[in-house]
């Protein structure tokens, strides 16, 4: 870069600093929420795909009968997990927040102070 360059952007470079903090974070936390849905619905698709397989067994008023009780654990099951990527997302949402305005924060500090 010349000298010129340098005198221009210089007068910038706190906001360009928070900028890039700002785009990093942000990042992140769209990487750790899509993380956190992904693994959620791989989950329930596996969970799909093996209730596929059990229901495709059902040859009997025996089997259909033992499939229909089945259905009673896995309803259970799907209850608990919703509940548990509900906390999940929950404490991300909260962690986002606390995380965000401390990102804030940092970046007005450095604004005002130029550090």
């Amino acid at each position: 870069m010349n000298k010129d360059s340098l005198m221009f952007t210089e007068p910038f470079r706190p906001w360009i600093v928070s900028l890039t903090r700002a785009n990093q974070f942000v990042a992140e936390q769209l990487d750790s929420w899509v993380r956190y849905r992904m693994d959620s619905l791989r989950s329930y698709v596996d969970l799909g795909v093996a209730q596929t397989k059990v229901a495709l067994k059902v040859t009997d008023l025996g089997s259909l009968r033992e499939f229909a009780d089945s259905q009673f654990a896995v309803a259970s099951f799907v209850g608990h997990r919703v509940m548990d990527d509900g906390r999940l997302l929950n404490e991300w949402a909260e962690d986002c927040y606390k995380q965000a305005n401390l990102l804030g924060r940092r970046n007005m500090l450095s604004m005002l102070f130029k550090y």
